[in-house]
């Protein structure tokens, strides 16, 4: 009884009409509204008692009732028919949606009324993940034509996505091993997870882009977008966040007895400053411990004379990068090249000058060359450049463009140098072994030719 009295006075105290011009209702009276949506996406669209509610149709209640538009709102069986309503105009609208380029080829969007984080979900077994590229070779499955999926597939197109028919469907797969990550909004799984007991399930991480939620139309019906603006503007904090507690806080807090608060507040002060404690020697060893990792990974992976990448390090990546080539069909070559005459440096100005001439080099390829670009010392004078999402012709483009930067740069003590270069690029059934294979081949046969030339 008095969540029902406090839900009417929540209505009469915020849902109140807004003040709107004689232009304004016409316009709203001209343009009577069908609403479509699915039970498909809780907490934002579900069906109770075979009626839609959920947080979007809580946001569209406050614009409906400022607007004086009429209540009423028909189910679709799922996304793509909501979708294909709105374009071929047998229905005006739906309530939770946010724009993406192809939906704007057929419909308009209100400004959004509702920001949230986009989340990773994955098994309770795996750790934190700081950023989405950690996962990039693992399974993650996504709803077709939802615009999360667009989003992903905008941002992070190399990633080796599935796809499914529901967010539901996504978890489940999670749940049963057959992929390792799905992708959705916070709302949307912290109440999935919650109310199908996914206990297997977890949020991992988060990736930095939000999804803005907002209300769709039929493109003929923009009139319509600034007084639907003009009603989210009103929309109040306090609103807001009595719609975020009705549908993201999952569970509630029984009331505690008077006798008992004080033991219980003296007992958590107690696990509170243990912890605390706890927690600060813990946070010690962890800075420690990454520390010490770090300084590994760099002499495992680091060239420890020029700073850049070594040998090790080159081979893992263009193993794993011909892998992605295989599954996903991109273009990828490699550089191969030395510098000439280098024992000569060494045997007129002596070793701590042809070190020198080494790390400048590095450093000059380094600054020249694309951040998606893998650079690394091979061995001695010789270097190896990984192009990725890069055609043979582009990379001999290339390749020439280092020429030119190397030979017209001033080393210290007035040393010129130049170097040899061999290009090759990914065929069908190449390994590493195979690409270098190739590239060594080409590489010497320039020197053959002489030095300072290209061969690919």
């Amino acid at each position: 009884m008095k969540y029902i009295i406090f839900l009417l006075l929540f209505t009469f105290a915020y849902a109140q009409p807004l003040p709107l011009t004689p232009q304004e209702k016409q316009i709203i009276q001209a343009h009577p509204l069908t609403c479509i949506s699915t039970g498909l996406w809780a907490p934002f669209n579900l069906l109770e008692d075979d009626k839609l509610v959920g947080i979007g149709f809580d946001y569209w209640d406050l614009i409906r009732e400022r607007l004086g538009i009429e209540d009423g709102c028909k189910t679709a069986n799922n996304w793509t028919q909501v979708l294909d309503a709105i374009k071929n105009t047998t229905a005006d609208m739906t309530i939770a949606a946010q724009a993406t380029p192809e939906r704007l080829k057929y419909a308009v969007f209100s400004k959004s009324y509702a920001k949230y984080p986009m989340v990773i979900t994955t098994k309770n077994n795996v750790g934190f993940i700081h950023d989405i590229e950690l996962i990039r070779n693992k399974v993650i499955v996504m709803p077709k034509k939802y615009a999360t999926t667009a989003i992903l597939l905008k941002h992070y197109p190399h990633l080796n996505i599935k796809f499914t028919d529901s967010i539901d469907h996504a978890l489940s797969l999670v749940e049963k091993g057959e992929a390792f990550a799905t992708i959705d909004i916070l709302p949307v799984i912290a109440y999935k997870i919650n109310k199908n007991n996914f206990e297997t399930l977890k949020i991992s991480g988060s990736i930095p882009e939000y999804f803005s939620v907002g209300i769709m139309l039929r493109k003929d019906y923009a009139m319509l977008v600034p007084l639907i603006n003009k009603a989210i503007d009103s929309i109040t904090k306090e609103e807001k966040n009595a719609i975020n507690k009705r549908w993201i806080m999952i569970h509630r807090q029984q009331k505690i007895p008077r006798k008992y608060f004080y033991a219980l507040l003296a007992s958590a002060l107690f696990v509170f400053t243990f912890f605390s404690v706890w927690l600060l020697l813990l946070k010690k060893e962890i800075i420690q411990k990454n520390r010490t990792e770090k300084k590994l990974k760099k002499l495992v992976n680091i060239d420890s004379l020029t700073g850049i990448f070594n040998r090790h390090m080159l081979d893992a990546t263009l193993d794993n990068e011909i892998a992605l080539v295989q599954r996903h069909g991109n273009p990828l070559c490699v550089i191969f090249f030395d510098i000439d005459d280098f024992k000569n440096i060494n045997d007129r100005y002596g070793h701590k000058v042809g070190d020198f001439i080494l790390k400048e080099l590095s450093k000059l390829i380094a600054k020249t060359i694309r951040k998606s670009d893998v650079f690394g010392r091979w061995g001695g004078d010789e270097f190896l450049l990984i192009l990725l999402e890069t055609k043979e012709g582009d990379a001999l483009i290339f390749a020439e463009h280092l020429d030119k930067v190397i030979q017209e740069h001033h080393f210290k003590w007035d040393i010129s140098i130049s170097c040899s270069f061999g290009v090759t690029c990914y065929k069908n059934g190449d390994t590493r072994e195979s690409m270098m294979s190739r590239v060594d081949k080409y590489f010497y046969s320039t020197k053959r030719n002489g030095n300072n030339t290209l061969k690919g």
